[in-house]
Formats: C-alpha cells, sequence, structure tokens
C-alpha cells in the first residue's frame, strides 16, 4: 500500500497557502464585530449554505464515522439520512425565525427570551463542552493525516490546528464561508471519484452487498438498530438548528435564503449520505481485518477511507485526497471557532465586562425608533473593541481545541466515541429550551435555564457516570427537559423586564425582514464574493492539470474529470451577480 509522495505534499502545502490568502483577503470586508460575527447579515445563501453543509461533518465523517461503516455496515448511512432529516426542520420552522430574531449569536437571543442567567450559563457550558466536540474534530483530522503521509500524529494536529486557527482570526465569518465553499468545490467531487473508483475495485454495487457479511446489510443484528437511528436524529436535530447552524441562518439577507440555506443542505446530506460510506464498506470486502495493516494505531478501522484512497488512487490525487480532508474538517472548526469567538466577545465579555453591554446583548430591532439610533450608535463606539476580543477569544479557542486533541491522540482515544458523548451532553442539554423557547410564548423568564440545568445534570451523570447509550440518553434527558419548560408555564412570571424582552422578540419574529430598510448600510456583496469564488476555484481548476503529468496512464483520465468539473464550477460563479440597488424591497416584499 502506498503512502503520500512529495506531489501530494505540494498539493496539500499550495492549498494551505490559498486557505491563508481568503483569510487575508476576506479580512477587508470586516468593518465591525457584525461583519466578523455575522457577515453584516450580507452571506450569499448559497455560500451560507454550503458553509452550513460543510460545518455539518468533518474529518470526523472519515475516520469515526466511517470506522463505525467499517465495523457496523448500513447503520452509519441510516444516522446520516438522519442528519439530513433534521434540516427540514430548519426549512420549515426554525431558519425563518432565527432569521428574523435579529441577532448576532443563538445567545443574544436567550437573554432576550429568558434572562441574563440564562444565557451566562449556556455561554460558559457551550464554550467548555464544545472545545472537547473540536478536539474531536481536530484529532479526526490529524488522524487521518498521519495514517496517510507517515508524519507524527501530534505533530500533525498542531500544524493543522494552526493553519485553520490563522486564517479564522484574520479573516472572521467571512473567511469561514468562503473557505467553506472552496472546500466544498474540492471535497465533492473527490467523494464521487472515491464513491465509483470503490465500487469498480469490489465489481459494482452487487460486489460490495455480496462481499460484506450478513450483519452489516441488516439492523436486526445485535448492535445499533432503528431506535438507535431514531435516537441519533432526535439528538442531532438539535444540534443542527442551534449553535453554529443557526448562526449561518442568520447571517443570510432574508427568511427567504434562511430557507433555501436549510433545504440546500437537506439535499446535500442525503446524497452524501450515500456517498461517503462506500469506500469504507469496500475496504472492509478488500481488508477484513485492518488491524493487520495498520498495527500502529489504537482504532485502525477509523483509518479505513484513508486505506480506500492509498489503494484507489494514483499519485497526485492523493493530495487531492488530503486536501477534501483538510477541506471538511476546517469547515465545521472554523465555524466552531468563530461561533466561540462571538459567544465569548459578545456574550460574556461585552455583559460583564463593558458598562454599557448589558440589554439586549445587541440584538438588532428594525430601526424605526430614537432607541434603535441610540443603540446604533453605542455599537459603533464599542465595535473596534469587541472586533479585538474576538480575534484574540479565536485564537484562544483555536489553541485549547488543539491542545485537546494532541492530548486525545496521546492516549489513544476513540473519536467516535468521544465525538459521540460530549455532542450529545450539549445537544440535548441547550437544545430543547432554546428551540421551545422560539416557538412556546407564555413560559417565565427563568424556563430556559431550569430546562436547561435538568439536561446538563442528567446528561453529565449519564455520561461520565452511569454511562449511558444514547438511547438511554435520549429516552431520559429529552422528555425531563421539555416537561420542565412546559411546566413551568403555569406559574406566572414575576420579571416584568423580561417580560417586556420576550415580547419584544416575539414582535420581532412576526415581523419579516425588510431588506431595503434594515440593511441599508451593509452593501451587497454578492457579486465581489462570486468573482473572487470564480477565480479561486479556476485557479484551483487549472492547478489540478498538473497532476496528469504524475498519474499513470490508465488513471489522467480521473484528473481530467476532476479538472473538468472544477471548471465548469468556476464558469457558473462568474455569472452570480448581486441584487441591483433599490431592488432588496421588492424581493422581500
Amino acid at each position: 500500500m502506498k503512502t503520500a509522495t512529495t506531489v501530494d505534499y505540494v498539493v496539500i502545502a499550495a492549498y494551505m497557502a490559498l486557505m491563508l490568502g481568503i483569510g487575508f483577503y476576506s479580512a477587508r470586508f470586516n468593518r465591525g464585530a457584525s461583519d466578523y460575527f455575522k457577515g453584516g447579515n450580507r452571506i450569499p445563501w448559497l455560500v451560507a449554505g454550503l458553509s452550513s453543509f460543510m460545518s455539518g461533518f468533518s474529518a470526523w465523517t472519515f475516520t469515526g464515522a466511517a470506522g463505525l461503516a467499517y465495523q457496523q455496515g448500513l447503520i452509519a448511512i441510516l444516522l446520516y439520512v438522519g442528519n439530513a432529516v433534521t434540516f427540514l426542520l430548519g426549512y420549515f420552522l426554525f431558519a425563518v425565525r432565527w432569521r428574523r430574531a435579529r441577532i448576532s449569536t443563538v445567545m443574544e437571543y436567550l437573554v432576550e427570551r429568558f434572562d441574563e442567567r440564562t444565557r451566562q450559563a449556556f455561554s460558559w457550558a457551550t464554550v467548555f463542552f464544545q472545545l472537547f466536540t473540536g478536539a474531536s474534530m481536530l484529532y479526526g483530522l490529524g488522524l487521518f493525516v498521519a495514517s496517510t503521509s507517515g508524519l507524527p500524529l501530534t505533530w500533525t494536529i498542531v500544524g493543522c490546528g494552526a493553519v485553520i486557527l490563522a486564517y479564522c482570526v484574520v479573516g472572521g465569518l467571512w473567511a469561514v464561508v468562503i473557505t467553506d465553499f472552496l472546500q466544498a468545490v474540492i471535497l465533492m467531487p473527490f467523494t464521487l471519484v472515491m464513491f465509483y473508483a470503490s465500487l469498480a475495485r469490489v465489481g459494482g454495487l452487487g460486489g460490495l452487498l455480496a462481499g460484506l457479511p450478513p450483519e452489516m446489510k441488516s439492523l436486526s443484528h445485535p448492535g445499533p438498530g432503528w431506535i438507535y437511528v431514531l435516537s441519533w436524529t432526535v439528538m442531532v436535530s438539535f444540534g443542527y438548528n442551534t449553535a453554529a447552524m443557526a448562526q449561518r441562518y442568520f447571517s443570510v439577507d432574508d427568511e427567504r435564503s434562511a430557507k433555501k440555506v436549510a433545504l440546500l443542505c437537506f439535499g446535500l446530506f442525503l446524497i452524501g449520505a450515500f456517498i461517503w460510506f462506500v469506500p469504507p464498506l469496500a475496504m472492509r470486502v478488500l481488508y477484513p481485518d485492518l488491524r493487520a495493516a495498520w498495527p500502529g494505531y489504537a482504532n485502525p478501522h477509523e483509518a479505513s477511507y484513508a486505506v480506500a484512497a492509498l489503494t484507489l488512487l494514483p499519485t497526485g490525487l492523493v493530495g487531492i485526497m488530503l486536501a477534501a480532508m483538510f477541506s471538511a474538517s476546517m469547515s465545521s472548526l472554523s465555524g466552531l471557532f468563530n461561533m466561540h469567538a462571538a459567544v465569548i466577545s459578545k456574550d460574556i465579555y461585552q455583559t460583564l465586562f463593558m458598562r454599557d453591554g448589558g440589554g439586549s446583548g445587541g440584538a438588532e430591532h428594525p430601526p424605526d425608533s430614537t432607541s434603535a439610533t441610540t443603540d446604533s450608535l453605542r455599537r459603533s463606539a464599542n465595535d473596534r473593541k469587541l472586533l479585538i476580543v474576538g480575534w484574540i477569544a479565536t485564537f484562544g479557542v483555536g489553541a485549547a481545541i488543539t491542545a485537546i486533541a494532541a492530548a486525545m491522540a496521546a492516549r489513544g482515544a476513540s473519536i467516535f466515541g468521544t465525538m459521540l458523548t460530549f455532542n450529545t451532553v450539549m445537544s440535548l442539554a441547550y437544545g430543547p429550551p432554546a428551540l421551545l423557547g422560539l416557538v412556546v410564548r407564555r413560559t417565565p423568564s427563568w424556563s430556559g435555564l431550569a430546562s436547561f440545568v435538568v439536561g446538563l445534570v442528567l446528561g453529565c451523570y449519564g455520561a461520565f457516570i452511569a454511562n449511558w447509550s444514547l438511547v438511554q440518553n435520549v429516552a431520559i434527558i429529552v422528555p425531563a427537559s421539555v416537561a420542565v419548560f412546559l411546566a413551568s408555564a403555569v406559574f406566572k412570571d414575576r420579571d416584568a423586564a423580561g417580560a417586556a424582552r420576550r415580547d419584544g422578540l416575539f414582535r420581532r419574529l412576526d415581523t419579516p425582514v425588510d431588506v431595503a430598510t434594515e440593511l441599508r448600510e451593509n452593501p451587497d456583496r454578492t457579486a465581489a464574493v462570486f468573482r473572487f469564488l470564480a477565480r479561486m476555484t479556476a485557479a484551483v481548476g487549472v492547478a489540478s492539470l498538473a497532476l496528469i503529468a504524475y498519474a499513470p496512464p490508465g488513471e489522467r483520465a480521473i484528473v481530467i474529470v476532476y479538472v473538468g468539473l472544477t471548471l465548469a464550477i468556476a464558469a457558473a460563479l462568474a455569472l452570480v451577480r448581486g441584487t441591483p440597488a433599490g431592488a432588496e424591497g421588492k424581493e422581500t416584499a
């Protein structure tokens, strides 16, 4: 089995340089904290949608989840179908409401719907627990790169973390979504190549099914089954409609764009579920015992996708494969870095350490009153300070995640197990109160905190003491958290100020976004962004032509197809134009 060559390393180095260049380019859009954390509500929906899609998985998909496919078979595909279904909740309900909330972070919404105590509890707990989620993603990326290149695992993790951190600190959310888009351009054609190459090696779909053990093609055997799939879907529905995903919903211009983001993610995840896991399944047919091939790894099945790439791809395309894995993880991690920086700077620092940082946390009401003008002036005065704090927070979060990932690698932790544990605790703790608060009006200001505390305590007990399964966690925590939230409605809300904030929030949730009025000071950057994306995508395609010289004659067609797809995408992007001046009001009428 081959390993990465000098050509592959050159491809990776060029890719890293491109990502850093995008970070510096994106910095030109950041006039203040609003641009840094939510793109001034001018992120084009297609860019935001692909960013959400890319943020929804990482190299963890091609390590931890691929390992599950290698061991269990069909279950991995069904879990990702469950991921796709959860975006329908966003399409039909939550995407519109997140955009109308007119906020910069989910935590800003919490203080308006509930109170400051709720925001602080959510903020601190989310930052802490998702450090470990992010570390699992980075660990998965490091494992993939190290297993294909032979580099030391720990130093690979540190190097990957440093590059992601560099462009996030400089460019903010604009850098995150633009790099996500280009990463999708690299990843999606590559996974299609891997899908067809894997099937060809094992004799097509029929040969794959014939070669797999019977238990891997059924959910009736002992192990994860239908109840597990349903529990997984419930768990991820909370994560995929809050946090980084919600940030994409309120970074676009209006409600229709937010719904398009959700629908695009649904379609891409549904297709991906049937493409991404064919290579590890094919490797189960070709290499029934990966431990014999990879004796140096604690969980060799989590390197099954890397094995597929090394088995099936010619020199040069292995470098593209590694770049694709960087793409998947960089997308998830960069979104996590930016979201946490927003929480730390706007929800923790601004509230606790800035004299005028209280109130609604900077939620952006439609500018139709004197108070809105005053609020705008206050935000302008503090914007620069928050931007600097955002840079520092991004660096701190990234450094902590990198250190934790290195520690995980040192003790040989399971990527799938670690990700599942921490993701379950946080998703089931903050998901129910956060989403119920968007649709249920008449609960007191303390209802969100009570529901969150119940979910967090039960989650920590189940994860770290009782060792509950995912099914047990969902069956116990979700009903308990929802019951506490709804039962609180029988109590009278004695917080008059909190009731006024809540009523103001729901007035905004009932009010469509008027782009012409609310975003009149934020220029439409669609044309400039897509022009830049077209040029960068074309550069990737043209540069990939050089790989033909290093591919064996019989495999050069793969490179040509990849280049053709990339250049076609570039041509399509070049045709995208922004909204003509004065047309926003017509579009959102």
